[in-house]
C-alpha cells in the first residue's frame, strides 16, 4: 500500500471526510429488508459500510478481489468505522449519480414566499373556507421552505463538497490528497472460556443462519417496528433487535453518524449474555472489531438521553415561535412598526415564557427520574458493569476508540 510519509492521518472527528488507499480483505452483504441491503468492506485500513442504492454494487463485487488496492472516499462514523461514498480500482470508479435538477431547490426557496403573500391578501372575513385556505397556503410555504433548505444544505455541506472535489480530481486524472489509514491490531479472543461467569454468560464462535425480519408490535398509533436478528453461534440460537432503519433511508448518507448492526455469515463473535434474563447484552465482532451493547432493562440508557434532550429543545423552540408569531401578528394588525417599548415588552415576555417552560420541564424531569429510579430499585435487572468493562477493554486492545454501538 503506497502512501506518502507526509500524508496526514485519517481524522478522528466524527463526520470528517477523508480519502485513503487501502487493500481489500473482505466484502459481505446483509439484507435488512426487501428494498435495503447493506454492505461491509473490511480493509487493512479500517471498516467501511455502504448500501445498494449508492451505485452498481453487483459490478463492484464481480471485479473486487481480496488484496486489491482501492481508493476510497468516506466520512468517519461515531465508533471509528466509516461510511463509503465512492470507490475506485484501476481507473474504474463506482460512485452515486450526481444530483439532477440542482436548480430546483433555489427556485423553490425563492418562491416559497408566494403562498404567504397570497394568504395575507385574502379577505379578512371570518369564514371557514378562507381559514382553511390560509392554513393550506401556510403549510405549503412551510413545506417548500423546509425541503429547499434541506436540499441546499446538502449541496453546501462541507463534507459533501470535499468528497465531490476529490472524486472530480480522480476522474480528471489527478491524485487527490490521501490520508494515512490507521493501523489497527487484530481483534483478540477473550481469555475467559465459554460458560457462566457469575451474572454473565459467554460464548464465542462463528455465526451462521443470520436472518433479519421486520416485526411490528401493537396496533394503530401505539404500534412500533423493530428489526429482529436471528443467528446461531456454536449450535445455539439467539435473537437481537434494533429499531427500524426507515428514518435512515430518508436522510442523505453524508449525515449518517452511527454504523448499522451488521452481522454476516462466518463472522467470529463473542456473545455476552445476562443471567438475569438470558438476553444478549454484548456482542463483540472479531471480524470487523466493532462492539455492540444493549442497555434494555437498565435504569439509564444513552438512547433515552438522545431522545429526551431533543424533545425538550423542540418544545422550547416551539413555545418561542408561537409567542413570537402572536406578537408579530399584533404588530401587523395595528399597522404600525414596533417601537422601543414593543421590543422591550417582547424580550420580557419571551424571557418569562422561557423561564416558566424550563422550570416546568425541570420539575417533570425530576419527578420522572424519581419514578424511574424507584421502579428499577425493587426489580431484578441485568448488571452491565462487567459486560461494559470487557467491551471497552476489548476495543482498546485493538487501538480503537472506546466507543460502543448501542443496540436500541
Amino acid at each position: 500500500m503506497a502512501t506518502s510519509e507526509a500524508a496526514p492521518p485519517v481524522p478522528e472527528r466524527i463526520g470528517a471526510v477523508f480519502v485513503v488507499r487501502v487493500a481489500c480483505r473482505d466484502l459481505k452483504r446483509l439484507a435488512i429488508a426487501d428494498d435495503m441491503t447493506v454492505y461491509r468492506l473490511c480493509t487493512d485500513g479500517g471498516v467501511f459500510f455502504f448500501d445498494d442504492r449508492q451505485f452498481d454494487v453487483d459490478a463492484l463485487q464481480r471485479r473486487l478481489r481480496r488484496g486489491d488496492t482501492v481508493t476510497i472516499g468516506a466520512h468517519r462514523l461515531r465508533d471509528g468505522s466509516a461510511w463509503l461514498h465512492w470507490i475506485s480500482r484501476d481507473r474504474r470508479i463506482w460512485a452515486a449519480e450526481p444530483a439532477r435538477r440542482r436548480w430546483l431547490a433555489p427556485c423553490v426557496l425563492a418562491l416559497c414566499w408566494v403562498p404567504i403573500a397570497i394568504a395575507l391578501m385574502l379577505p379578512g372575513a371570518v369564514n371557514i373556507g378562507w381559514v382553511l385556505l390560509r392554513i393550506v397556503l401556510f403549510v405549503t410555504a412551510g413545506g417548500a421552505l423546509a425541503w429547499s433548505s434541506y436540499r441546499l444544505m446538502l449541496e453546501w455541506h462541507p463534507g459533501r463538497r470535499r468528497l465531490r472535489a476529490a472524486l472530480d480530481a480522480l476522474r480528471n486524472g489527478r491524485q487527490p490528497v490521501l490520508s494515512t489509514p490507521p493501523a489497527y491490531s487484530s481483534a483478540p479472543d477473550l481469555a475467559l472460556p465459554d460458560g457462566v461467569h457469575g451474572d454473565m454468560g459467554l460464548l464465542q464462535g462463528p455465526l451462521s443462519g443470520v436472518l433479519v425480519a421486520l416485526r411490528t408490535y401493537g396496533t394503530g398509533r401505539y404500534s412500533y417496528s423493530v428489526y429482529e436478528y436471528q443467528l446461531r453461534c456454536s449450535g445455539e440460537t439467539f435473537a437481537l433487535s434494533t429499531t427500524a432503519w426507515d428514518w435512515r433511508r430518508a436522510i442523505d448518507p453524508v449525515l449518517l453518524r452511527r454504523p448499522p448492526l451488521f452481522l454476516a455469515e462466518g463472522d467470529r463473535v463473542t456473545l455476552l449474555t445476562s443471567m438475569a434474563d438470558g438476553e444478549v447484552r454484548g456482542l463483540l465482532n472479531h471480524t470487523d472489531g466493532i462492539a455492540h451493547v444493549s442497555y434494555k432493562g437498565t435504569p439509564h440508557t444513552p438512547t433515552a438521553r438522545r431522545i429526551v434532550l431533543p424533545i425538550v429543545a423542540l418544545m422550547l423552540a416551539f413555545m418561542f415561535v408561537v409567542m413570537l408569531s402572536f406578537e408579530l401578528y399584533s404588530w401587523y394588525e395595528r399597522g404600525v412598526g414596533p417601537d422601543y417599548w414593543d421590543w422591550r415588552e417582547l424580550l420580557g415576555l419571551g424571557g418569562t415564557i422561557m423561564l416558566m417552560m424550563m422550570l416546568l420541564l425541570s420539575g417533570f424531569g425530576l419527578i420522572g427520574e424519581r419514578i424511574h429510579h424507584h421502579y428499577y430499585r425493587y426489580r431484578e435487572r441485568p448488571s452491565m458493569d462487567r459486560i461494559l468493562g470487557i467491551a471497552f477493554q476489548w476495543r482498546l486492545r485493538q487501538r480503537r476508540s472506546a466507543t460502543l454501538n448501542e443496540m436500541a
